[in-house]
């Protein structure tokens, strides 16, 4: 019997209504071509909290969540009572935590959603006795489903910094949205719970038929992760590169790149491409700051503008290509989400959303300073023998 639930045939685009660049990427590995509703854009964690236990009021059957990173703050504990509650109504929870991504989270902290019903299990669990000692391999995915009607796909975690309550300012993007590609969501989902639980989730409840909306948007669910034979993001990455024609804008929270990544950059701006890339200075790990910078020159010789943003977490993972593309989701541009990490990203093409989030990432570039190349080249010797340094270490952080 197959892991997986067989996909309806009403989930499938009208093939002319298709972009080229998402038919391209439905033919890399594990890619999923499908149709969503127009995305909600949830800009920061209180707005996501919010829509996300709103979600969990409304379900009836089943919410199947996963995530990265579950602090025992008062963010998780109020995300966690909303689970909690849900259970109690009689709706079957499935949680899926990275270990690795929550080890500051005492397991304790799970305890009463696990005798309330909820069924619990880390990921990658670094564990001997679980036979899955995988210390350098994490599921980063940031994925829930409510009821097969709902879905949230994004960047966020669940904790106090999401909200920017730690830290301290903190831009973030989760979207929700509805459609056939939960189907595809789903199917993520059960590959992740299978590995983790041995549990099997073909159930047909799980991807109840949706009425097409006339509207539908055309969309991709990039799935990549280190089980698979196919680099799937870094080939995705270059189809959605090869896919600009005047403008191509970067977001990006962590930036250790390929040296693949770094040639298609290049080649963007060689065929007249405007290249921008928009980096935090504030961040969680500002070691990570340091790598980054180690390839800004050759970038910046090639054309490539470089912003950094000052006083504020900026984690959305998110590229914006002309008018109308969008490819957000969970995949950051380092070694981690190229190579290491399970990642989940949506691609999408839809001009009114495409220029909501416009409206917000214009208003970073005006916070933001960009980069002057000769000042850049004029910096401290021990501050470029630092940078190297730490680069060195890139792969592994």
């Amino acid at each position: 019997m197959s892991a997986l639930l067989e996909i309806p045939e009403t989930g499938l685009p009208d093939a002319s209504t298709v972009p080229d660049l998402l038919e391209f990427l439905n033919h890399v590995d594990r890619s999923k071509l499908s149709t969503m509703s127009q995305p909600e854009l949830l800009w920061g964690g209180e707005a996501f909290y919010e829509a996300l236990l709103q979600s969990f009021e409304q379900a009836e059957d089943f919410i199947h969540m996963q995530t990265y990173v579950w602090r025992d703050d008062e963010c998780g504990s109020k995300v966690m009572e909303g689970l909690i509650q849900a259970v109690k109504r009689g709706v079957t929870v499935r949680l899926l935590i990275d270990e690795m991504g929550s080890y500051h989270t005492e397991k304790s902290f799970f305890d009463p959603f696990k005798e309330a019903g909820g069924h619990f299990s880390f990921v990658n669990t670094v564990q001997t006795r679980r036979t899955r000692f995988f210390f350098n391999l994490r599921n980063h995915r940031k994925l829930c489903l409510v009821d097969g009607k709902t879905g949230f796909v994004g960047g966020m975690n669940i904790g106090n910094e999401y909200a920017g309550k730690s830290i301290g300012p903190w831009t973030d993007l989760q979207m929700r949205f509805t459609g056939p590609i939960l189907c595809h969501l789903q199917n993520s989902f059960s590959e992740d719970w299978l590995f983790a639980t041995k549990e099997t989730l073909n159930d047909s409840r799980y991807v109840p038929l949706q009425d097409e909306s006339p509207a539908a948007v055309p969309a991709v669910m990039v799935q990549s992760g280190p089980d698979g034979r196919e680099p799937v993001y870094l080939k995705s990455f270059n189809l959605v590169c090869s896919a600009a024609r005047k403008r191509l804008d970067i977001y990006t929270p962590y930036f250790v790149p390929d040296p693949s990544i770094l040639v298609t950059l290049q080649t963007a701006c060689a065929r007249g491409v405007r290249v921008r890339m928009m980096i935090p200075t504030l961040n969680e790990h500002q070691y990570m700051v340091d790598i980054g910078r180690a390839y800004y020159e050759p970038l910046m010789d090639s054309g490539v503008e470089i912003y950094e943003l000052p006083g504020r977490v900026h984690h959305t993972k998110a590229f914006r290509v002309d008018d109308d593309l969008v490819f957000a989701g969970s995949h950051n541009l380092d070694v981690r989400s190229y190579k290491l990490n399970f990642e989940l990203s949506l691609c999408f093409q839809h001009r009114e959303t495409a220029e909501a989030m416009d409206e917000v990432f214009e208003d970073l570039f005006e916070q933001s300073e960009k980069i002057d190349p000769d000042d850049f080249e004029k910096r401290p010797l021990a501050r470029k023998l630092k940078e190297g340094g730490i680069r060195l270490f890139g792969p592994v952080l």
